[in-house]
């Protein structure tokens, strides 16, 4: 059963076409990877899936629900997170406190303005073990801005899967990490979206097909090939329009 459905999807700017009729469903419980080359349209098509765009014409529906005209708050509650290229997270904040915001919402504290969250033992236990399971509890008290680039990545994972999201978006998650750094990175996605539908777009095809179930190919705002990891590196239509013999020997 689809989580996800895009159907005759369309993103203009101006007279610029960006997406340009992508079709497309993504199963619930998969690692779903689009991958393309650069100006492809793939960080557009994650910005109409998260509300930042709306779209000139087709339709997202997650879990059956039109996700038209909602602003990226909402759609965030119904069960989508996401994360950006450039680390988005509270600098000033300590770790703990990201991890804690994060929680709020999905915790029932809404507006509340007269709680002391130090007071909330039940909050805050719930922000140990999400900081346990993303492995910076050692971490905790020190502010989100001065920790390690590969931390604040592990950082905004956390606060994805702490909000209670069904369908998880990764846009480059390794970008800019060492090899070791994106190991790491790529053993805690794994284990972190474990039971959760997940949507990356990663250059490294090493990481991708480590990772995903099923690779959808998208060239100049189309989708041209769809299928298992073994099927995409075996496409010849792929390997000439993406990254031509490189492909097949990632």
């Amino acid at each position: 059963m689809s989580i996800l459905s895009l159907r005759g999807l369309r993103k203009n700017f101006g007279a610029t076409e960006i997406i340009r009729g992508v079709d497309l469903g993504i199963e619930t419980g998969e690692k779903h990877a689009i991958i393309g080359p650069n100006g492809a349209g793939k960080s557009t098509l994650f910005h109409l899936i998260s509300g930042k765009y709306a779209p000139s014409a087709g339709a997202i529906e997650f879990k059956g629900k039109s996700l038209a005209n909602l602003p990226p708050h909402h759609i965030n509650r119904l069960g989508i997170a996401r994360s950006f290229q450039v680390t988005n997270i509270f600098p000033r904040l300590s770790v703990f406190e990201n991890i804690r915001c994060a929680l709020l919402w999905p915790s029932g504290y809404h507006y509340s303005f007269w709680r002391l969250l130090d007071r909330e033992a039940g909050l805050n236990r719930e922000t140990e073990q999400v900081l346990e399971k993303i492995g910076l509890a050692g971490r905790a008290k020190i502010p989100a801005g001065e920790i390690a680039y590969s931390e604040q990545r592990a950082l905004e994972l956390g606060m994805a899967i702490a909000g209670g999201a069904e369908l998880i978006l990764l846009d480059e998650p390794v970008a800019g990490m060492s090899h070791s750094e994106a190991d790491h990175a790529v053993d805690l996605i794994r284990r972190v979206t474990e039971g959760k539908t997940l949507i990356m777009v990663e250059h490294d095809m090493n990481i991708v097909f480590e990772l995903a179930d099923r690779i959808s190919v998208l060239v100049y705002g189309e989708v041209i090939a769809s299928g298992a990891p073994a099927e995409i590196r075996a496409n010849t239509q792929v390997q000439e329009a993406y990254l031509g013999e490189a492909l097949s020997d990632a």
